[in-house]
Formats: C-alpha cells, structure tokens, sequence
C-alpha cells in the first residue's frame, strides 16, 4: 500500500517538474508590459525577462530610472515614464503601449485593467497590518472576490486552480 503511494507521488512530482520546465514558443515575439521599473521587484522582473528574450514594456516613474534600466539592458526593453496615480498618464501609456503591441494584446490589457477595482485602500489596509501587527495573518485577502474565489482557490492543487481559472478565459491563437 505504502510503496503504491510513494510510486504514486514520486510520477505526481516528476509529471509536475517536467510541466514546469517547458516554456512558451517564440518568446521573442512575446510582450510584457510592467509597471515600477525604476527599481525594487518591477526592476528586477525587466531585467530578467529581457534576458529571456521577451519585448518589455518597461513603465518608470522617472527619467532617470527608465535611462538607468535602458543602460542595463539590450534594446529589446523599452520605457515610458508612467505615473500610475495620474490619470493622463496612465492614458499616455496606453497609447504608448498601444502603438507598440496593436489592437490584439491591448484588448486583452484593457479587458483585465476594466476588471479590476480603483480602491487601493484594499490592498494597502492589508500592507499596513502585515508591517504593524504582532502576528500578521500567513495569507491576505483584499476585497470580497479574494476572500470567497481567490483565496479558496489558492487552497487547491496549482493544476485544478489553474484549470478553474482558465476555462473562462480567452483562448490564445494557435501558433502556425
């Protein structure tokens, strides 16, 4: 019985290892666009997927990040400064992208930002008590689609949630 479920475990893990190596063809046709590129995790993520090979969209909030960032990296990368408090400028960066990326990507971003909430205070009241309490929770949930979808999924094996998530979404057009 024993020996049944360590078998079991040992294909379960090496089918899960040999999933996780493959990797998305053509990534030199692939866009990225991330915001806080000046430095931090948005630096580091830049850096990182233009050496993959990826076409990034790299938004800083300075002149002189994006100038640092560009240096750093190979002409693949590009930057827009981007003030993601400002209005016009998210605007701005939206065309910017736009006339890089062309209608296709951009229908899917515009898609995901139209979903997603404008009140900061959800994530930012979560920030706050990890920094401030005692005893921070092990896992943070901001706003109810979290608390009741979100969360519960994260709870189940990474191959059923990915399944639950992405039957509802686009299909990718397949590659010729």
């Amino acid at each position: 019985m024993w020996l049944y479920l360590a078998v079991l475990l040992g294909l379960y893990y090496l089918l899960r290892w040999y999933r996780e190596r493959q990797v998305v063809s053509h990534l030199q046709d692939k866009f990225v666009f991330i915001t806080g590129c000046d430095s931090g995790f948005g630096n580091q993520l830049a850096r990182q997927l233009d050496l993959r090979g990826l076409r990034v969209l790299a938004g800083c909030l300075t002149e002189q990040g994006a100038e640092q960032l560009r240096n750093q990296t190979s002409d693949r990368l590009q930057t827009v400064i981007l003030d993601v408090t400002k209005t016009e400028s998210i605007a701005a960066a939206t065309e910017w992208v736009k006339e890089r990326v062309g209608d296709r990507d951009h229908d899917l971003m515009k898609q995901g930002l139209l979903s997603c909430s404008t009140n900061l205070n959800l994530v930012t009241d979560c920030m706050e008590h990890a920094v401030t309490s005692v005893h921070p929770r092990t896992r943070y949930s901001a706003g109810w689609d979290a608390q009741f979808f979100f969360v519960p999924l994260s709870y189940l094996p990474t191959s059923l949630a990915d399944y639950i998530l992405t039957r509802s979404w686009p299909k990718p057009a397949q590659a010729v």
